[in-house]
């Protein structure tokens, strides 16, 4: 979500998400919405969360985000071009060649770039044209989503678990699956993971029998009463836990589900798309404007993001095998899957190590939220710090369009020696040198590490890139080492 503020998006997020859902949502599993309560996994998804995160969870769906986006691009200059396929691709040690048609004018094109972003789905014919393996558990289930409407609205309200909103899971003999009602109840949707006796084949495909008459008896089950709905469409699809063995062939670059592939336990898929993107723009612009050596391309988003994604796809992985489908659960010892607790500590704690920051030496790729520190390879943890003119403003709000440089109250080299090197450096990325007012055991001062004389680099994509506690005795020598630093995280020599 801190990457849709950025883009000024999150405010018309929360503002369209409580249209159709309730502000406090939870995630929970049910027998049945007329059987007994299984398990709470989270009685409010954003229970605490303003400690933490700048922003709050947000439910949305993909069909009212995408026209978000779809307006924001525009705005900021995309050319969008619909109805567009990808048919054949070639590269050399240069560029990208596209062939593309467009089915409603009949014309072809041919394009050439010095990269290409294979964002292309979870069947991504990028990937697969370029030969890269994937490896994971693979095929969890042939699934089925059914879209329907309660038409009986006095009959639902009398169901002891119809109040709950949120993420609704049902295990019974019957189904393995989980709701999602709107609040109106006009719009809902339910997911059949598995259906029938446990532990069957069978069980794990129910697509590969859908029909409506099919549909209508999971969907009595998962309710378990007589309820009067109409149901809108069927849809199927496979849930597949994997991740290729590479995210990078020459000057393509896979993101998204060409580049993770999970089952939708746990919302984390469209979210690590973002954080993709989000890790790859600014150093594509970097490197297209000469400002970065092409390595900080072809070397750190790999080495940054997939890590990231293979402990993202395995938490997916496990949160379907224990909420929908614990027959499954050998899955976990076979693919070796480690479940991250809290789901928050994924989300807000992961952490890079690439040759652009001070981690090539790798450790843990999640950390505890509540208590970690931020360095090089962290995200910049939420607090609120003072400046001159503001109180009390999230330390998120100064990020997200280039550098900055955080400077204590107390700092007498490292700002002036930043603004040199912007002076005498026209070919690296500008640098906002933000001055905070320091206070000693302030949460800034504790979850950076950094006294009253330190300084904090931050990334464009809101990762912390280098940190200091003490200021040097000359600028001189601190200019030096921010030099080395500057170089550093844009892979130029010094």
């Amino acid at each position: 979500m801190q990457v849709f503020k950025e883009l000024g998006l999150y405010d018309t997020m929360q503002k369209e998400s409580l249209r159709y859902y309730d502000k406090h949502t939870c995630i929970i599993t049910i027998e049945s919405l007329a059987g007994k309560v299984i398990h709470k996994w989270l009685d409010d998804v954003n229970e605490g969360i303003e400690k933490i995160s700048a922003t709050r969870r947000v439910f949305l769906t993909q069909q009212a985000l995408e026209p978000l986006l779809r307006a924001k691009a525009l705005e900021l200059g995309a050319d969008l071009w619909f109805s567009t396929e990808l048919t054949d691709f070639s590269q050399d040690s240069d560029h990208v060649t596209a062939f593309v048609y467009n089915s409603q004018t009949g014309t072809r094109r041919k394009i050439r770039a010095k990269y290409m972003i294979a964002a292309d789905g979870f069947n991504s014919g990028v990937r697969n044209k370029l030969g890269i393996p994937t490896r994971g558990p693979g095929l969890l289930s042939r699934a089925l989503t059914i879209y329907f409407q309660i038409t009986d609205k006095d009959a639902l309200a009398k169901l002891p678990n119809a109040h709950y909103s949120g993420v609704i899971y049902v295990v019974n003999e019957a189904v393995r699956c989980f709701f999602r009602f709107d609040r109106d109840k006009k719009e809902s949707f339910l997911v059949i993971n598995a259906a029938g006796e446990q532990g069957t084949e069978e069980s794990r495909f129910p697509a590969d029998t859908m029909n409506t008459e099919k549909a209508k008896e999971y969907l009595r089950a998962a309710i378990g009463a007589d309820v009067d709905f109409e149901i809108f469409q069927l849809s199927t699809w496979e849930a597949i836990a994997d991740l290729p063995d590479r995210f990078r062939e020459g000057r393509i670059l896979l993101a998204g589900d060409a580049a993770h592939r999970m089952p939708p336990s746990g919302g984390y898929g469209g979210n690590t798309g973002v954080q993709d993107a989000h890790n790859l723009a600014w150093k594509l612009v970097y490197v297209l404007q000469g400002r970065a050596d092409e390595s900080l391309v072809s070397e750190t988003y790999e080495a940054e993001r997939r890590p990231v994604a293979k402990q993202t796809v395995e938490q997916a992985t496990a949160h379907y095998v224990h909420r929908t489908a614990p027959e499954l659960h050998y899955l976990i010892q076979q693919h070796d899957i480690h479940e991250v607790e809290p789901d928050v500590d994924l989300e807000l704690a992961y952490r890079y190590y690439s040759k652009a920051l001070d981690t090539e030496e790798k450790g843990p790729i999640v950390e505890h939220i509540y208590d970690a520190v931020a360095t090089s390879g962290s995200i910049a943890h939420h607090v609120s710090v003072d400046t001159r003119d503001t109180k009390s403003v999230p330390i998120s709000d100064f990020l997200g369009e280039g550098f900055v440089l955080f400077v204590g109250s107390n700092d007498v080299c490292w700002k002036p020696a930043m603004e040199r090197i912007i002076a005498d450096s026209a070919d690296l990325p500008q640098v906002h040198v933000q001055p905070l007012v320091y206070e000693l055991d302030s949460s800034y001062a504790v979850r950076y590490g950094v006294g009253p004389v330190g300084a904090v680099l931050v990334r464009p994509d809101g990762i912390v890139a280098w940190s200091s506690n003490t200021c040097l005795d000359d600028v001189s020598k601190a200019q030096k080492v921010l030099g080395q630093v500057m170089s550093r995280v844009v892979c130029r020599r010094s």
